[in-house]
């Protein structure tokens, strides 16, 4: 993606733009009443907003393409898309020198959430399916799945879809948004803080995409949990990118430093002290193959 398109989209956000051509103004005149840009600034924002398929012209005036959909309706997650999140990102990233030092991230937008999930929504079915495929390769036994930080659900979908029954655990917000788009999914929803705790009984934990936005004691109390809330001989299948192996794992680093309070990304030797400081066996890396991510696994011993 140009970063010009997503500056723009952003600054088209923050000046009131996005949401006047979407249901109050259509013409370059009408949107700079609306807001108080220039006129200048809204004939060149409109067509450059046309031209990469957020508007079109009918009658004269601007309307809203499918496309734009996401930047203004967030009812239903799956509609979003990742251009949301990434316009909340760039405001972490122009606040990133304040936060260098002060140590304290932008509070999150408003509709940080339904962004955020949105863009996980987007991960594409084979990146899915293949690594639902190394989870279950850990423990082909297993009957109950956890879903640790699940967001949206594609994984515990996957899982379901192959027979197993799946709970998803996440953020009470998370939660309430899953509820409007998984209730014909046989998938238990449970609202809940993966530091705190954890239900039990599982054989498999899976956890996906989640340890990079925690500081190391956050993990270690997360892998602590997840150790809990499986059975004597159950798994623990977390999957992210691992430094030293993921080649963008450094800069996906200084991403956590810009939107979390605590993320960062971590190597195999942090990855291992935390598995097995939890009490897991036979911990082990390896790259999920066709993806940009790594299986970083551990087995709860069965006495």
């Amino acid at each position: 993606m140009d970063y010009r398109e997503l500056c723009l989209l952003w600054a088209a956000r923050e000046t009131g733009i996005i949401e006047a051509v979407m249901f109050h103004a259509g013409t370059p005149v009408e949107v700079a009443a609306e807001t108080g840009v220039t006129e200048r600034a809204a004939r060149i924002t409109l067509a450059a907003m046309a031209e990469l398929g957020y508007l079109e012209t009918v009658d004269g005036e601007y309307e809203a393409t499918n496309r734009a959909l996401g930047l203004f309706a967030k009812t239903d997650v799956r509609s979003i898309g990742r251009m949301p999140h990434y316009m909340d990102c760039l405001e972490g990233w122009l606040a990133l020198p304040e936060t260098m030092l002060t140590g304290d991230s932008p509070d999150p937008s408003e509709e940080w959430t339904a962004n955020f999930m949105g863009a996980m929504a987007t991960i594409d079915e084979t990146t899915v399916r293949t690594c639902v495929t190394e989870a279950v390769h850990e423990n082909p036994h297993a009957e109950r799945v956890l879903d640790i930080g699940g967001g949206p659900g594609e994984f515990s979908k996957e899982f379901a879809r192959r027979g197993f029954d799946v709970t998803l655990l996440d953020r009470p917000d998370v939660i309430e948004a899953d509820r409007k788009f998984l209730e014909h999914e046989p998938v238990e929803l449970v609202p809940g803080d993966a530091t705190d705790d954890l239900p039990t009984g599982f054989d498999l934990a899976f956890c996906s995409r989640v340890a990079h936005a925690f500081g190391p004691d956050e993990n270690r109390t997360l892998l602590e949990n997840a150790f809990d809330a499986l059975s004597p001989g159950g798994v623990a299948v977390f999957t992210d990118k691992v430094r030293g192996w993921a080649d963008d794992a450094a800069l996906f680093g200084a991403h956590m430093l810009a939107v979390t309070e605590n993320g960062d990304t971590y190597d195999e030797t942090q990855f291992r002290e935390w598995f097995e400081g939890a009490g897991f066996e036979s911990v082990d890396v390896r790259d999920i193959p066709g993806t940009q991510q790594q299986a970083i696994i551990g087995h709860r011993p069965r006495h």
